[in-house]
């Protein structure tokens, strides 16, 4: 996946109606030391994303890959018809090293053991690309946030914590509006809509 420079906000992360911010309190370093350390291979990356396609009670997940990953626009997209993010969901998914997985009050969708990491699976997107993209589907509602990480300060030291948070959009789409940012990729997404998709770029 390129590491390009640029820094302008594609289409699909502009669509929607902004209804509000998520403070991402992390710093470029962690993100450096869990996503290099843990995810060396690209390919263990986007395993721990269909890990979490998995917990969230997919039957199918879908991946898509540009033919050149190492073109400024490629993408990796995964996309699942598992149990969506909404408003606190994508919130609560931004606190970083925190994972309501395993929380016994909380009973996992059809009754499977989870198997993804706890709360820092999304740092693997981290050696992938330069970007991760949420849309998710709750109800009859479309919620999306992105993950610039180019926007994390660096020489912060070594902490978990930057002192200064990166603040997400968080926007609501409607269904139009969702289809036309995940159909930009593929013309599978037209028969196959699914519950939430992560994008990389």
């Amino acid at each position: 996946m390129s590491k390009t420079s640029t820094t302008t906000d594609p289409e699909f992360v502009r669509l929607g109606r902004k209804t509000s911010e998520i403070a991402v309190q992390i710093s470029y370093r962690i993100i450096q030391l869990f996503s290099e350390g843990l995810y060396r291979s690209p390919t263990k990356a986007v395993e721990e994303l269909v890990t979490n396609a998995f917990d969230a009670g997919a039957n199918r997940v879908q991946v898509d890959i540009s033919p050149d990953l190492g073109a400024e626009d490629s993408m990796i997209v995964i996309m699942d018809d598992g149990t969506g993010m909404d408003r606190k969901g994508l919130s609560n998914h931004w606190l970083i090293g925190v994972s309501y997985k395993r929380e016994k009050s909380v009973i996992p969708p059809k009754g499977r053991k989870q198997i993804g990491r706890f709360g820092i699976g999304k740092l693997a997107t981290y050696v992938l690309a330069n970007r991760l993209t949420h849309i998710s589907k709750v109800g009859q509602k479309y919620y999306s946030t992105s993950m610039d990480y180019r926007r994390i300060p660096s020489g912060q030291g070594g902490g978990i914590a930057a002192k200064k948070p990166v603040k997400l959009d968080l926007r609501e789409l409607t269904e139009e509006q969702a289809r036309k940012a995940s159909t930009q990729w593929t013309e599978v997404v037209l028969v196959f809509w699914t519950q939430k998709g992560a994008f990389l770029r």
